[in-house]
């Protein structure tokens, strides 16, 4: 029985890569790019909707029961018994 918030926890940990990843692209994108109004524009939209994502997810993360457990292998157990 896996306990359903190390998938929570395991959630958080990509989206701070996601985070870190996405700051890094941003600031490449603004720093090296082109010195225009399409620069900025893209990576505010890309940053709009990442953040947009984000929230929709955790909004339904936020309904989640995290106390349940799961069972990886339900009908897999008395298949194995000898």
């Amino acid at each position: 029985m896996i306990p359903l918030i190390w998938f929570l926890v395991a959630w958080l940990a990509i989206l701070a890569v996601f985070a870190v990843m996405a700051l890094v692209s941003v600031l490449i994108n603004i720093r090296f790019g082109l010195a225009s109004f399409g620069t900025y524009a893209i990576s505010a939209i890309f940053l709009i909707v990442a953040v947009f994502v984000i929230l929709l997810t955790g909004s339904y993360i936020a309904t989640v029961d995290w106390s349940q457990s799961l069972n990886i292998l339900p009908a897999a157990a008395p298949n194995y018994t000898l």
